[in-house]
């Protein structure tokens, strides 16, 4: 009898660590996740940012010259700007996607939800920073080749 209950009371010592331990490998995932999207939509963003300040400035550049000559010189800028939007737009979908079934896989584990909160504040507030700035370099791009097509029309 002894034995039963010591064996007992030993599978119970070790089955308990391992349910806590399988409670923090959901958490965990999803905080490696929080912090990848976090991380990717910052680097898009200043991908983004990047391409469309290049493409501002050389369209207000391009003023100076012909309209075919701005044509040339904004086309690559707009095409890269382009391709690195699409891109961005891949990654962020997959690490949502991914983010999404883990945080599936963590609503029955118990108090996750309360130490997540913060991480999850915080990178959605990063990812709205990153696209917030992503999206008025892109409307001052916008502007600046409005800006220049206007000039070729007087």
């Amino acid at each position: 009898m002894k034995t039963v209950l010591a064996s007992t009371a030993l599978a119970c010592a070790l089955a308990v660590p391992a349910l806590a331990a399988g409670q923090a490998a959901p958490t965990a995932a999803v905080q490696s996740d929080l912090a990848k999207f976090r991380a990717d939509a910052t680097s898009t963003s200043a991908t983004i940012v990047a391409d469309a300040q290049k493409l501002a400035a050389d369209a207000a550049a391009a003023k100076a010259g012909t309209r075919a000559q701005a044509k040339a010189t904004i086309k690559p800028d707009v095409a890269k700007l382009r391709a690195d939007a699409t891109a961005a737009k891949t990654l962020l979908k997959a690490d949502r996607a991914q983010l999404k079934s883990d945080l599936a896989a963590l609503k029955g584990v118990k108090g996750a939800r309360k130490a997540l909160k913060a991480d999850v504040k915080a990178t959605h507030d990063a990812v709205k920073q990153a696209r917030t700035a992503a999206h008025e370099a892109v409307k001052a791009a916008h502007a600046a080749v409005k800006d220049m097509r206007a000039s070729f029309k007087k």
